[in-house]
């Protein structure tokens, strides 16, 4: 076996790095591959690139005061730089820079670089460039081409314009097609079967959205614009046009927030989209996160530790939106145009809609042209109301990525179950929304379409809207689109979005074609940053299942699923914590999710953002400490543990005021772990786990919080607080051991407490073979192959295996056949998505050869933690403890028997890290690659560790 292979190094082959100026290195004596040190006195022809301002592209709207800068050194070891910024891009030239000149700085970082210079307000301008040292060079590289970034409105002061909203909100007259939509939406099944309508009456009072606009005229026959930066963001999801173009392409915006607290606003630039002579601003406003006043109106908190009370609502209140365009001209002089009591509003054609409930658009009521200076007949449309105070205490930048439509989905197969019914298949299940196709369609005046969205489908055609949790929000997700005289080519939801796989469209009397229907996948835009591929077409799928369970819970804040709670859970974002990492760029949408903690109600919170929330689950929100170490060492900035400290400070005070002889007991667990067989009733309901305590998991996971937060303090130089988090340390892992470990089996009590303890160094030293031992028998012999993780062990099991000999154990989990194996979720399931519960549904259960749907989500990203080991197994792609960012890390792959390739490459920040191994005979070659400015420690079974700099290599393991 592979895994006590007694490794030998046959041969080296070099292949030198593709960067002018450097050599070839060779294995030296002290494990430490060196470059030739002859000092060069020309400058590096190569200059820096990919320059970054708070991990965006030259940003218009930076708050933070010292602005973090990125580059790409583009030198194989940076050795030191130098940064110079100026209020002009003309002032760079100048001796010193007027903003900053931080001289020749030593120092190998080119991440999260922190700002040093002149105070900057609002609206400034800096621009800024770089450049870098080589080692052995005398002589910088050449500057970096200039970018720049702007301020934004800094200060509540610097907006003029004010919040608007519609005075009266319209309710659309009640009409056949109208009530049908509302009864599709409204009638529920619960849980026990029962048929509900406890929303209908809510249905029928929810308002239209709303139309604004504002005419305003530009006179620059003398001048010509040289900017016009458009300020704007909204209580609700809102789409800014002008002169009939929508500015960007940001979907289900802005991103979802404590809104009471903050609310994220946009800045653009929109010099192209105006004209001389009268221009329109149009907003199209929805009521998106900010109030969403009917699902879970009748939900009661199953945790709640005072009497249920029914909640009515989780609204903030009505929508509202506020927008700013400042004009500069070329002779200096400034316009500002303003949200204010002037601009006028108007019933939308969506005339129903809402984030669980779907949508109704009415093309009857559609006004052409209403966002064009073109449109003059304002004789229905109203005044608008000015709100006298502020409906959040900030406005502060959208730095993460917006949601976007990211790829366009295709039907793969139509059926019929009934008569005129039909049943669209996308072969995924996914977050998104529909296009209708209205030019595939022969649509009559009056004529309702209805797509009813679902996960699952049983062998008739019949779809089930079980898993959507109907029963819990007493809403189903329906969009419904009311044919007008004149009907536009296609048609698309503004404010909803679903998870789904099948659409049952009906309202049609033939067969729609296929292409009459398409759908994109939509989520935050985050950029894909790792690739894992391998010989193992099974793993590859398990792999692919990971990522579309992810990518389709990445709407601003990490779901949990996106049909049912659509909710911020804070112990299901720390479980996938590791596939988020290493699969997608998630510097700013963890930074985001982090000032979510901050605003929160409630102390160690359940879900974060929103009013739908609890408290004092230590194993969850743990996340905060998790993330936030994390985002540290992917990403080397110090400045959001700085700004996260006294947050984190306050969860683990709450932690330890829940300990008792340094265990805590409360806690859900590892959620979701897998009942005996399919159908069988998990005993404590829900999600309880079967097989690990919550002492275990919520003990394990605080030590490690206290191992972070020990960290974390001596990066800020906190010292008393290292010395307090060290003792709180030691003291949990000796509590948790004590307690827990058995002496006779050699572990903890399950796989999940096993691979806690020792991926989070409880298990003494001594002790770790053992366990590892007793976690590979229960593995093979228990549970004949297969793990028996929830959600919180899928991180841990895979590395507990292979970096204790047992990598075939690890990899053949996921081959192992049956439930609750992978094989049993897309054989006898059919799944495309992690099921959050894939036992409690027995497939070959039917009543009255009837099968009865999923209840629970058939997408759930908890269960995916298992990805990171695709990584950091199988490529070997690791970050060190003493090192950030990925710039020192570790190449340490496994071998499995039965996989006879793997190709698995992630982009730090510093550049592609690529681990391409493959079998060869009875030989394995490994090329890796390590990128620019950084170095890697290569390990192998049975020898020492050396150290290699940036340069691509072959290795031949005999």
């Amino acid at each position: 076996m592979l895994n006590s292979l007694k490794t030998q190094w046959i041969k080296l082959l070099i292949i030198c790095p593709l960067i002018l100026g450097s050599g070839c290195f060779n294995q030296s004596t002290n494990n430490e591959s060196t470059s030739d040190q002859v000092t060069h006195k020309k400058s590096i022809s190569a200059s820096p690139e990919q320059l970054l301002v708070e991990g965006n592209t030259q940003p218009l709207n930076v708050h933070n005061l010292q602005p973090r800068l990125s580059w790409l050194a583009n030198v194989k070891k940076q050795t030191a730089y130098q940064i110079q910024v100026a209020s002009s891009a003309q002032g760079l030239t100048k001796n010193p820079a007027d903003l900053w000149d931080s001289g020749k700085v030593l120092a190998q970082e080119s991440r999260n670089i922190p700002y040093k210079g002149n105070n900057l307000t609002t609206n400034d301008q800096a621009y800024w460039r770089v450049r870098v040292w080589q080692e052995g060079h005398e002589n910088p590289s050449d500057w970096s081409a200039v970018s720049h970034w702007e301020m934004g409105l800094l200060n509540k002061t610097d907006w003029q314009a004010k919040w608007l909203q519609v005075p009266v909100r319209i309710v659309a007259e009640d009409k056949q097609t109208i009530s049908q939509w509302i009864d599709l939406v409204g009638t529920v099944e619960k849980e026990n079967g029962a048929i509900e309508t406890p929303a209908i009456e809510q249905l029928h009072q929810m308002p239209t959205a709303s139309l604004f606009r504002h005419e305003f005229s530009i006179d620059n026959q003398d001048k010509q614009i040289v900017q016009a930066k458009l300020h704007s963001t909204a209580g609700g999801y809102y789409q800014v046009f002008i002169n009939g173009k929508q500015v960007k392409d940001r979907l289900m915006d802005p991103g979802q927030t404590d809104f009471d607290k903050r609310i994220l606003y946009n800045t653009d630039e929109v010099s192209d989209w105006l004209e001389s002579g009268q221009n329109v601003i149009g907003v199209h406003l929805g009521s998106g996160w900010y109030d969403e006043d009917i699902a879970f109106s009748g939900w009661k908190n199953p945790d709640a530790t005072t009497p249920n009370k029914a909640r009515k609502t989780y609204t903030f209140g009505q929508p509202t939106f506020i927008a700013q365009l400042e004009i500069t001209y070329s002779d200096g002089s400034q316009e500002v145009i303003t949200t204010n009591e002037t601009w006028r509003s108007h019933a939308s054609a969506v005339v129903k809609e809402g984030i669980f409930s779907g949508e109704l658009f009415d093309a009857s009521q559609v006004i052409h042209d209403w966002h064009k200076a073109s449109y003059q007949d304002l004789t229905d449309w109203q005044e608008v109301k000015v709100l006298d105070t502020w409906p959040t205490k900030s406005l502060v930048p959208q730095m993460l990525p917006a949601i976007r439509a990211v790829k366009p989905m295709q039907a793969v197969g139509i059926s019929q179950p009934k008569d005129n019914v039909w049943v669209f298949d996308f072969g995924q299940n996914f977050t998104g929304i529909p296009t209708l196709h209205l030019d595939k369609l022969s649509l009559t005046e009056g004529q309702g379409v209805y797509l009813r969205f679902a996960e699952w489908q049983d062998d008739k055609g019949n779809i089930s809207q079980l898993s959507g949790g109907g029963w819990a929000t007493n809403l189903n997700a329906v969009d419904g689109y009311i044919a007008g005289k004149q009907n536009a080519d296609s048609w698309s939801p503004s404010f909803t979005w679903h998870g789904f796989r099948y659409v049952e469209i009906t309202g049609l009397t033939e067969k729609p074609p296929l292409d009459a229907l398409s759908a994109r996948l939509l989520r935050s835009d985050v950029e894909r940053v790792g690739q894992f591929e391998s010989s193992d077409t099974l793993l590859n799928r398990i792999h692919h299942t990971a990522l579309w369970t992810y990518e389709s819970n990445l709407m601003s804040v990490p779901l949990d699923c996106p049909i049912r709670e659509k909710a911020g859970w804070t112990g299901d974002a720390h479980a996938a914590l590791i596939t988020g990492n290493y699969n997608f760029n998630m510097q700013n949408f963890w930074e985001k999710y982090l000032g979510d903690f901050e605003t929160a109600a409630k102390i160690a919170p359940t879900v974060v953002p929103g009013k739908r929330t609890g408290g004092g689950k230590v194993d969850w929100a743990v996340a905060e400490v998790f993330i936030a170490w994390e985002h540290y060492r992917h990403h080397g900035d110090k400045q959001i543990l700085a700004n996260q400290y006294p947050s984190l400070v306050k969860y683990m005070d709450f932690g330890q005021s829940q300990m008792s002889n340094f265990l805590i007991e409360s806690g859900y667990g590892d959620w979701c772990d897998p009942v005996p067989s399919p159908g069988t009733p998990r005993v404590g309901g829900r999600g309880t786990p079967q097989w690990t305590t919550t002492t275990v998991t919520s003990t394990a996971l605080f030590t490690q919080a206290a191992n972070y937060m020990t960290e974390i303090a001596k990066v800020l130089g906190e010292s008393a607080d290292v010395q307090r988090y060290q003792r709180l340390h030691q003291n949990l892992t000796q509590g948790f051991h004590h307690a827990l470990y058995d002496p006779e089996t050699g572990h903890y009590g399950s796989q999940t407490a096993d691979a806690m303890a020792l991926q989070f160094g409880i298990t003494p030293v001594e002790l770790r073979q053992r366990v590892a031992d007793a976690l590979n028998k229960d593995v093979v012999d228990k549970w004949k192959g297969h793990s028996s993780v929830g959600a919180l062990g899928q991180t841990y099991l895979y590395l507990s295996l292979s970096d204790y000999g047992y990598a075939d154990t690890a990899f053949n989990i996921f081959k192992a056949k049956g439930y609750p194996g992978f094989s049993y979720l897309f054989d006898e399931l059919d799944g495309t998505t992690l099921w959050e519960r894939k036992g409690a549904f027995n497939p070959d259960n039917s009543v009255d050869g009837k099968t009865r749907g999923p209840l629970r989500s058939l997408n759930h990203p908890f269960h995916s933690g298992y990805d990171g080991w695709f990584y950091q197994g199988l490529g070997g792609i690791r970050p060190l403890e003493h090192s950030v960012g990925y710039q020192e890390f570790m190449l340490k792959p496994v071998f499995p028997t039965d996989l006879n390739h793997a190709d698995v490459t992630y982009n730090s920040g510093y550049g592609d890290i690529k681990s391409y191994w493959k079998r060869q005979g009875e030989s394995i070659v490994w090329q890796f690659e390590i990128p620019n400015n950084t170095s890697a420690w290569v390990v192998l079974p049975n020898k020492d560790k050396v150290k290699y700099p940036a340069g691509k290599y072959s290795i031949l393991i005999d």
